[in-house]
């Protein structure tokens, strides 16, 4: 199955009403319609929004693309304003293109962002994060697979596809720490998350 997630996670926002979030976000015609689960959101149009906890939740495949700018956009301005004292974070994967991506912010301030889709690399921009320093000293193919895969590229190659490979087990990898467990796991938070949608 080829895993879909187009988030933004906002920390630290336990005061913030959801119902108040399309207005503040600058989402002014919207409307809501239903609750659905948050992975059903993944797949549905328009933008879906939830609570869990301290942490709002943005389902959009359209706003996540508004982050991987190689400087911030203005809707990415916008949220910063909107949540000045919070950590907020981009995760994005689409399986089926291996297009993966995340942007790490922290008051206000880009720490790391990093997009790409087939082995082209977008965007790759701050300080590398724990998760991705732990991924890259871990066995990514076995001997066999980078034996394959050494004979049929260049060496150049053989580094984009060991890249991108380790780029989306990072952004797998970053959804641990906003739902207990990888959000592909049994038992993490992603299961149990309702959200709103609005079209």
């Amino acid at each position: 199955m080829s895993w879909k997630i187009y988030l933004i996670i906002i920390n630290n926002a336990a005061n913030i009403n959801t119902a108040d979030i399309p207005q503040k976000i600058g989402l002014d015609n919207v409307k809501q319609t239903k609750e659905i689960s948050i992975h059903e959101a993944q797949y549905a149009k328009g933008t879906s929004i939830g609570k869990y906890g301290d942490k709002i939740f943005i389902v959009s495949e359209d706003l996540v693309f508004k982050f991987y700018d190689k400087t911030p956009s203005d809707f990415e301005k916008k949220i910063c304003e909107a949540f000045p004292n919070s950590e907020i974070a981009i995760l994005t994967l689409n399986g089926t293109v291996d297009l993966y991506g995340y942007n790490i912010i922290k008051n206000g301030k880009r720490q790391r962002v990093k997009s790409g889709a087939d082995l082209d690399l977008y965007v790759d921009y701050g300080q590398q994060l724990p998760e991705e320093i732990s991924l890259s000293k871990e066995k990514i193919f076995d001997e066999e697979e980078l034996k394959e895969i050494k004979a049929d590229n260049s060496k150049e190659q053989v580094k984009k596809i060991l890249d991108q490979e380790i780029s989306i087990r990072t952004t797998f990898r970053l959804t641990k720490r906003y739902f207990g467990k990888q959000f592909d796991e049994v038992g993490s938070d992603y299961e149990k998350i309702k959200v709103t949608l609005y079209e």
